[in-house]
């Protein structure tokens, strides 16, 4: 016995340094857990993330609570999230423009994806779709390419402002069909709609939602949406990639945690958000927000790959465009 006293004493310091943070992991949560937005209430982000939170709290069993932090293009709130203890009770229910955009187009952030986040799990991508004025005569994306070379720079479109994914959809689109259009960017998008419709421009790039209402009653044409797969709902509209091929530009949400979260909570996170997330009524209220999740991104692994890859795309695009950073 007294051989193995050092050892014991050994046995016992580590079961006392562990065992605190197993226990601890084993029964996350034991209070609230607070999911940031970085955006404002009632906003499409608010409320995707609210629709989450209202699954997740009776999974978890413990409310989770929505704050909304708003500012500098999703700056503020992720910066609050990443200054936030990796505790397990701060998640960051982020866009693309924070998590892989803004990096690029801002001179100063607070804040860094890699460094001060771990990743959970993609929520869902979020197409763009361009839908052209139906009295324009243009039915297909070859038409729209066509007319463009023809009449350099005479086409406009409509974008819900500048240097968002939307944008980048136009910018990438133009530089890989060779054509040549004019932007015209709108702080209202609904009013972008309205002039694509009444034909004050001659087409929207712009997320689902935007158009969608207008394509149903026949005053737009939907030509095509930005992802490679067919877009539920939409299956009777092209990928731009079926014209341009490797065409690939999405917006989207996610979930990712302060960095240094332990493992086990952003595994349990993980593994309650995949139910919550192949729900049919959530699919079908995301659906209606133009959102869709995408099981290939939901593992925190796949994830981190999704996050490097588009941080990655969004930059060459934002290069080739020559938007500067601010």
């Amino acid at each position: 016995m007294r051989g193995m006293k050092g050892g014991g004493l050994f046995v016992l310091a580590w079961l006392a340094a562990v065992w605190p943070s197993a226990l601890a992991a084993q029964e996350w949560p034991v209070r609230y857990v607070r999911m940031i937005v970085a955006a404002s209430a009632g906003s499409a982000p608010d409320v995707i993330c609210r629709l989450i939170g209202d699954r997740l709290s009776p999974r978890l069993g413990q409310q989770v609570v929505i704050e909304n932090q708003n500012g500098a293009g999703g700056n503020l709130g992720a910066t609050v999230a990443a200054r936030a203890a990796p505790d397990g009770y701060t998640f960051f229910c982020g866009q693309a423009a924070p998590l892989a955009l803004n990096q690029h187009l801002f001179k100063t952030m607070n804040f860094d994806v890699a460094r001060d986040f771990d990743p959970v799990t993609l929520i869902g991508m979020s197409p763009m779709v361009i839908a052209v004025n139906a009295k324009r005569g243009i039915k297909t994306l070859p038409d729209l390419i066509a007319v463009a070379k023809a009449e350099p720079g005479k086409l406009s479109f409509a974008t819900s402002g500048t240097k968002n994914v939307p944008h980048l959809t136009a910018e990438l689109l133009k530089s890989r069909a060779g054509i040549r259009m004019a932007q015209v960017p709108y702080s209202v998008t609904t009013q972008g709609a309205m002039d694509a419709v009444t034909g004050v421009v001659d087409l929207m790039i712009d997320g689902i939602p935007a158009v969608q209402a207008h394509v149903q009653s026949g005053s737009l044409i939907a030509v095509a949406v930005s992802v490679p797969k067919r877009v539920p709902g939409l299956e009777q509209v092209p990928a731009i990639s079926e014209t341009v091929p490797g065409f690939n530009v999405s917006g989207w949400f996610g979930l990712v945690a302060p960095k240094g979260t332990a493992p086990a909570t952003i595994k349990r996170m993980n593994d309650e958000m995949k139910v919550v997330l192949s729900e049919p009524t959530l699919i079908a209220r995301f659906s209606d927000l133009g959102v869709y999740p995408d099981a290939d991104f939901q593992s925190p692994e796949a994830f981190g790959k999704f996050l490097q890859s588009e941080a990655e795309l969004y930059g060459r695009i934002a290069a080739m465009a020559g938007f500067e950073k601010e």
